[in-house]
Formats: C-alpha cells, structure tokens, sequence
C-alpha cells in the first residue's frame, strides 16, 4: 500500500507540473488559474497523506468502519445539485431542446418548457435540481453522522 500511495503522489507531481508548466508558459499566463492548480495539486496531495492514516488505522485490531467519507460525498453531490439548479434559475445552463440524449430529469424539463414556457421551466428546473441536492445533503448528513458498526 505504501509503494501505491508513493506512485500516486509521484504521478500527481508529474502530471500536476506539466500541466502547470503547460499553465505558467502560456502566452498571457491566468494567475488565478495557475493558483486554483497549485491549491488543486495541494489538495490531492493532502488527500494521499490522509489515505496513509487511514490505511495504518485500518490495520489496528478491531478497527471500526465509519460512513463519515460517504457523508461527505454525498453532501457534495447535493451541493451540486443545488448550485446546478440554481444556474437554470439565474439562465446561464440552457434548457433541453430534446436533441441528444435526454432522459429522465432533463426530460422532465423538457415537458415542462415545451408546456408551460421557459420562465416556468426554469423555476420547475431550480426546484426540482435543487429539491434532489437538498435530498443528498440530507441523507449525507445523516450518514455522516452514522456511528461505527
């Protein structure tokens, strides 16, 4: 596990610094993006030395599972549901046309703007994206909040 953690965080290295230098070398270099990388590779980085606690605490006898990084990503995704609903209410995410593959909540939206408008289709949009995220967050805090077993 050790040797993996190790060829993770060299290919985080490898891969990050090419892509910064790809970054730092442009013709008008984006500072704001070169330091959102660096916080992005600190980041992964972070998350290899947490994956090496984890695996040594993993390793004690009786070593209790706990749901905590479920919870985690869960709200996450609800996070995200919620702002991608919010960005079909303040009209930056363009409604389906129905061209492409369009299924079951895009379809919705669909038979909601082909009904009822475009104003009601992006209110029913941000509600129903956004009821789905709330319902994430819910259930992730919930799970986060799971004791051991």
């Amino acid at each position: 596990m050790k040797a993996l953690r190790i060829l993770l965080q060299l290919v985080i290295l490898g891969a990050g610094g090419v892509t910064l230098a790809a970054l730092i070398f442009q013709p008008t270099p984006d500072i704001t993006s070169i330091l959102v990388f660096i916080g992005f590779l600190a980041f992964l980085l972070a998350l290899t030395l947490a994956l090496k606690e984890h695996t040594e605490k993993r390793l004690v006898p009786g070593h209790k599972l706990s749901f905590k990084p479920m919870g985690i990503v869960l709200l996450l995704l609800g996070a995200f549901g919620v702002f991608y609903g919010a960005r079909y209410l303040i009209g930056s995410q363009p409604l389906p046309n129905g061209s492409g593959t369009c299924r079951a909540v895009c379809g919705l939206i669909l038979l909601a703007s082909q009904s009822l408008g475009e104003t009601v289709a992006r209110v029913f949009a941000f509600g129903l994206w956004s009821s789905i995220g709330l319902l994430l967050c819910f259930v992730g805090y919930k799970v986060r909040g799971v004791k051991a077993t």
